[in-house]
């Protein structure tokens, strides 16, 4: 089994904990961590280790961050590092559709980097435009009267 960490900026992982929660139901396999406006990185490092350590039951955990670069995502990072002994994956850049399938293979998934994979390729192909398809003008046009 993986374990999953959501973090982001605010209340990023908070909303995403909402929506999840909304479409595929609670999960004690997932843990969502803010950044809120009044911490410090230290403060998010501490959070961190805390979901990881809560996690401790699993093969390995997946960490989905807002923005690449940014203080969730490179705090992430770190914290993982100083976890050798966990599988800790940490990916950026994360959507809603990535967490739904995290959600649905977290039970029968054993291998962080493999599930991490198939969660990069969910959240490339869920970024879509809609195009509006052009209507087809009328064979003939009748005339007036």
């Amino acid at each position: 089994m993986i374990g999953l960490v959501v973090t982001g900026h605010s209340l990023f992982a908070e909303g995403m904990h909402s929506s999840a929660k909304m479409i595929a139901g609670e999960n004690e396999h997932i843990k969502y961590v803010c950044f809120k406006e009044d911490m410090g990185t230290t403060e998010l490092a501490a959070d961190l280790n805390a979901a990881y350590d809560s996690l401790s039951d699993c093969d390995g955990i997946i960490v989905l961050s807002d923005l690449p670069g940014g203080s969730p995502f490179r705090t992430a990072v770190e914290t993982a590092m100083t976890h050798a002994d966990k599988q800790i994956v940490v990916l950026s850049g994360s959507n809603l559709p990535m967490i739904i399938t995290a959600a649905a293979m977290l039970d029968f998934e054993c291998d962080a980097d493999a599930m991490a994979n198939e969660l990069l390729m969910e959240g490339k192909d869920s970024v879509v435009r809609f195009e509006m398809a052009e209507r087809e003008e009328a064979e003939e046009e009748e005339d007036g009267i």
